[in-house]
């Protein structure tokens, strides 16, 4: 019972920080003590929820506001639009060559620039193959040679004596002082010593092109760079015994790059339908550096000779115009924009900006209207527009799922 006075107590110091000292009296307290405990307690409760209900918070009416689309939009305007066309690809070294070896033997030293990713120049001797065997060689074409010379020497002397013996014998014949046999026997003689000699020079001949092979063969013992460029795929190292058309590394080209990119079915023909060949159209290249993008101007150079079945499109090769950037490298992936021919009287609306059924939304008034294009030209992101719109419509260009006829926007950009 003394629990329940104490309840009392707090109670009444609660509801006299609500309502003042002036509602309760110490008299009408002690009335509340001597009523009987159930009473009190059903006083008490319906006292509490009263209270409670009277002490709520409010809570205010929602009101439902139509929402307002905040819309990007442009003013139809008719005029030249050059459509272009924007795929990857991957810049390529035009010249790549793998340096082989094309003789055998041991490899006695390399260039200092003969490391991966070194840059050299066109008759830098990268690698040396041991020379003593084609040395030797050469030594003993150029003495067959020599030997070779001489005996034609000998032989053309004993050829012209032999015509010199012909020549008296004949004008004696005439004059009957030497007989028709021995005329004979010194013309057959001339024709042995003429055709010796001819047989010893082509023997002069051939030994001739054993020195120039000997020759050739002592020059390929030093690998040399073609051009300038990059080494990579080094494979060649001093000790290493090298036979012919062994690799001994890679070689790409610093001075001179291609751009190579896809187009496909559908890109590839819409541009062909508003130019007459791809060839020679110019091409800008992007590379994305990350912090720092480098553009290069390209030009086509040719067109892949079929369609590749795997990402059903055609190759685009485009040459790198102007100085080459020296740290442009092979295998970039880049950005490329193809422009094509300028399209007059038209309006080139985004893709996006078309909703079902070739359906484009005007905003007159700070609501959306519907309106149906006929008369337009899918050019792929974008699509180029020739009439259906009027000169100042404004064109929402923001595709947004709540779009419909009537909904209310507010243009935050008109570009």
């Amino acid at each position: 019972m003394q629990a329940f006075h104490d309840f009392i107590s707090r109670l009444r110091a609660i509801i006299e920080a609500r309502l003042g000292d002036r509602r309760f009296s110490d008299g009408r307290l002690g009335s509340l003590r001597r009523l009987p405990a159930p009473f009190l307690a059903i006083a008490v409760g319906v006292f509490v929820f009263v209270l409670l209900v009277s002490t709520r918070p409010e809570t205010k009416p929602s009101t439902n506001d139509e929402r307002v689309w905040s819309v990007v939009a442009r003013s139809v305007i008719y005029g030249p639009v050059t459509p272009t066309i924007k795929a990857f690809g991957e810049l390529r070294a035009k010249k790549q060559v793998r340096l082989r070896a094309l003789v055998s033997g041991e490899v006695l030293s390399t260039s200092e620039k003969f490391e991966d990713g070194a840059r050299v120049k066109r008759g830098d001797v990268l690698v040396r193959i041991d020379k003593f065997v084609y040395e030797t060689r050469l030594d003993e074409a150029r003495a067959a040679l020599k030997g070779a010379k001489a005996l034609l020497a000998e032989r053309a002397a004993s050829a012209e004596l032999a015509e010199q013996d012909f020549m008296r014998a004949e004008q004696l014949f005439k004059k009957g002082t030497v007989s028709k046999k021995m005329l004979d026997d010194l013309k057959t003689n001339f024709t042995i010593k003429t055709a010796q000699k001819d047989q010893q020079e082509s023997n002069v001949d051939r030994h001739k092109v054993q020195v120039k092979r000997a020759q050739r063969d002592m020059k390929n013992t030093s690998v040399v760079a073609p051009f300038d460029g990059y080494i990579t795929q080094i494979s060649a190292r001093e000790g290493r015994v090298l036979n012919p058309n062994d690799q001994v590394a890679m070689l790409l080209g610093s001075d001179n790059f291609e751009v190579v990119f896809n187009l496909s079915d559908d890109e590839y023909g819409r541009f062909l339908q508003r130019n007459s060949d791809v060839i020679g159209r110019p091409v800008t290249v992007v590379w994305d550096l990350g912090n720092e993008k480098i553009t290069l101007v390209a030009t086509i150079e040719r067109v892949g000779a079929q369609i590749s079945q795997a990402t059903r499109g055609v190759d685009i090769y485009a040459t790198i115009e102007g100085k080459i950037p020296a740290n442009l490298r092979g295998g970039a992936f880049v950005e490329v924009e193809l422009t094509a021919q300028p399209v007059d009287d038209v309006m080139a609306i985004p893709k996006n900006a078309l909703y079902k059924n070739n359906r484009v939304y005007l905003v007159k008034d700070g609501r959306l209207e519907p309106r149906t294009l006929i008369d337009f030209v899918d050019d792929g992101a974008q699509v180029l527009l020739k009439s259906g719109l009027d000169i100042g419509d404004v064109v929402l260009l923001t595709r947004f799922n709540e779009a419909a006829p009537g909904v209310a926007v507010k243009v935050v950009e008109k570009p």
